[in-house]
């Protein structure tokens, strides 16, 4: 039998769901473009934004702000030379950054994501699952390759931080620079685990985050201060 008291959205409701699918339809859209037209996007050193990539929040992305993607991506292209190899491990905003400020060093540079859309920049892409740290392809291959990481691991938890961790020491170069941008609540597993200290640089996220949020480092230069 048929209940008469079938919820029902209100008009407002309504209009806001109807708003909300067709700007989802139109981001899917523009996306799918940016897809098709890939290969003549990077040829011509098109700028990718951030944009084109709905947050999606059950995989715990929520992208950096403008001025963060840039300041982490700065730290990369200063602290390294041409040819030097930078890992972005589940960073994908501030790969993206550093695409844009270097276009001409986009083949130094590797994005580690378990998001399959950011395949879209194909040998540069690495699909990443923290749960299986040194399960990714090309592990050997990797093995202590890269100069600079940025790792972002997408869970405050101490499973996520030492999976990722592990994950840093296997790709990762002697005397290579990291940086973590985690949680503050963070600080002293990451000093364990790779001796990175809190530094006075804070991460912040577009949409903002009720968790405080720090960066840590391994090094030291004009812009990037450990507190003291």
């Amino acid at each position: 039998m048929e209940s008469d008291d079938a919820p029902t959205l209100s008009a407002d409701a309504l209009a806001a769901l109807q708003s909300f699918l067709s700007e989802k339809q139109e981001l899917d859209d523009r996306f799918a473009q940016l897809q098709e037209n890939a290969d003549e996007v990077f040829r011509n050193n098109q700028k990718i934004t951030m944009e084109y990539f709905q947050e999606d929040w059950q995989l715990s992305q929520f992208w950096y702000d403008e001025a963060t993607a840039d300041f982490l991506a700065t730290r990369a292209l200063k602290n390294t030379k041409p040819g030097d190899k930078i890992a972005f491990i589940s960073s994908p905003t501030a790969y993206v950054a550093f695409r844009n400020l270097a276009p001409e060093r986009a083949d130094d540079a590797y994005v580690f994501e378990f998001d399959k859309r950011f395949d879209l920049f194909k040998e540069q892409f690495v699909f990443y699952d923290f749960n299986k740290p040194l399960g990714f392809a090309r592990a050997e291959e990797m093995k202590g390759m890269f100069r600079f990481i940025v790792a972002d691991p997408p869970f405050l938890n101490e499973d996520c931080l030492s999976q990722t961790m592990e994950t840093v020491k296997h790709v990762g170069a002697e005397n290579m620079k990291l940086m973590i941008d985690t949680g503050a609540i963070m600080e002293e597993l990451a000093k364990k685990l790779v001796g990175a200290k809190i530094t006075t640089f804070h991460p912040a996220h577009r949409g903002g985050l009720s968790n405080e949020f720090r960066c840590y480092s391994t090094f030291e230069d004009d812009e990037l201060k450990w507190v003291n």
